[in-house]
């Protein structure tokens, strides 16, 4: 009875991992440690799966996946995902190109899956599906009885008179220097564009997976097209940040321990949004010497001083002309300025930021609990201007009786209404209270800063010009 009830079990996880790449990985896992699943893990094998399912109902995909660094990419989508194709997709004689930035690091990658497919565990899902015999380069590989080739080539390698069904780009750069380069990354994406023309009618699979280094990497010059151009084909994202703000603090907590995000971020310093949070900073875009901030953990000698909250306003989670929404940010300060005319000196004092992602009911529900725990005694200034005006009305409506809600509509441009904090940050004259804020806030407000003008979003800056210019007419003299 229990052999019976064992065999049944296994028939039942065979059933799943000929149908499912995560089943399958868990099946025909192939190192010597345990196979660990994060939620990246999950979410990229499930598409991938409805993939195949699409695939095979003549449906495209195009995937843009980003992942940071050492998180099992590279086994899910190069390794495990071209033998679980085969196997799905023997009858149709499927043809594959791996590629990356490497000619050698692509060939390794290829011996690895043809190693599952050979393997005792992948023949009891999809027996006979073999490699061709006297076709063992690594760079170039058939199916037994299969029409079907699997091409294995660095990205700057001819591809002339190869197709692919499945078409997979793991890793276009390999380091800073490259990534830096003008010249590289002009030639990755032309070598990009010939990578694309080698899909096979009537649907193909293409998957980018990369931890992005540049802003004008291959994947932004992607996300750039798609927004520029209509007909550009319509990559989905699957980004997976190691640190999401709202949603987690630690990306693949089951394998890498908090420390060791820690420890990457304090070792990779103004690189860390690139690397780890998949989200990288523009090269000549640092305007502002984050690194002179001074953070406070206690109000020991943090100033007395009549304090404002500045808002800067979002109105939608999901905006339908952006994949990734702006926030809305506020926060509570004030200026102090010391001396007078060429030896006047001013600090920015931060005591707290908040910061969310939604509808307008909700968000402004937030900016009224927010308003009503700062007390009456701090000054709430909204924008009001464009899309915003209503918006002002409505939270002084809701606000009265319990906060003064000032009209606000800094001078000029974002560049030149954060210009006067050039000179505080340089300086070292902002400080921060990390006592009240949480500390994915005060990383975002960072690296918003650090990444300014050129960075996907701007709102933390906005905020905090917008705090800036609240306070300058007023400023506190001591």
């Amino acid at each position: 009875m229990l052999a019976t009830r064992r065999e049944a079990m296994e028939e039942l996880a065979k059933r799943r991992a000929r149908a499912e790449l995560l089943a399958f990985m868990r099946w025909c896992w192939w190192m010597p440690h345990e196979f660990v699943v994060g939620r990246h893990t999950r979410a990229i094998c499930e598409r991938l799966t409805r993939a195949v399912d699409d695939w095979q109902r003549g449906v495209s995909t195009h995937l843009l996946i980003a992942v940071p660094y050492r998180h099992g990419k590279t086994d899910i989508v190069s390794r495990a995902f071209p033998p679980f194709f085969l196997g799905r997709c023997s009858t149709w004689n499927p043809d594959i190109i791996m590629s990356s930035y490497g000619d050698g690091l692509v060939k390794a990658i290829s011996r690895a899956a043809k190693q599952i497919v050979v393997s005792p565990r992948y023949q009891l899902l999809f027996p006979g599906v073999l490699p061709a015999r006297g076709n063992n380069r690594a760079g170039e590989w058939g199916i037994e009885g299969s029409a079907g080739i699997v091409t294995a080539h660095g990205l700057h390698s001819s591809l002339t008179g190869r197709g692919g069904h499945l078409l997979i780009l793991d890793d276009y750069c390999k380091n800073l220097a490259e990534a830096r380069s003008e010249t590289y990354r002009n030639a990755t994406w032309e070598a990009f564009k010939n990578f694309y023309t080698r899909t096979n009618a009537p649907a193909s699979i293409v998957i980018v997976c990369a931890t992005p280094w540049h802003v004008d990497d291959v994947r932004g010059r992607i996300l750039r097209e798609m927004k520029e151009d209509p007909a550009f084909p319509r990559f989905e994202e699957l980004t997976f940040p190691a640190r999401n703000p709202g949603h987690w603090d630690y990306l693949f907590p089951e394998f890498r321990k908090p420390k060791w995000y820690d420890e990457q971020r304090a070792v990779l310093g103004k690189r860390a949004p690139a690397l780890l949070d998949c989200d990288p900073v523009p090269d000549g875009g640092e305007r502002f010497d984050v690194s002179r901030v001074v953070y406070h953990d206690t109000l020991d000698g943090w100033p007395k001083a009549r304090e404002v909250r500045f808002w800067d306003l979002a109105s939608s989670m999901k905006q339908r002309d952006k994949d990734d929404p702006d926030w809305t940010w506020g926060i509570r300060g004030h200026l102090a300025t010391t001396g007078y005319g060429d030896a006047k000196v001013q600090h920015l004092w931060i005591s707290h930021m908040v910061a969310c992602r939604s509808e307008a009911p909700q968000r402004d529900a937030m900016i009224c609990r927010v308003a009503r725990q700062d007390g009456p005694g701090v000054a709430q200034h909204i924008e009001a201007f464009g899309a915003y005006k209503d918006a002002y009305t409505t939270l002084k409506n809701l606000l009265s009786g319990s906060s003064v809600v000032h009209k606000s509509h800094p001078p000029g441009d974002k560049s030149v209404r954060a210009a006067p904090l050039e000179v505080i940050f340089d300086a070292g004259n902002v400080h921060v209270l990390r006592q009240n804020t949480t500390p994915d806030i005060i990383d975002m407000w960072r690296n918003q800063f650090l990444a300014f003008p050129g960075g996907k979003h701007d709102d933390a800056v906005d905020a905090t010009s917008g705090l800036y210019h609240s306070h300058a007419s007023t400023g506190i003299l001591l």
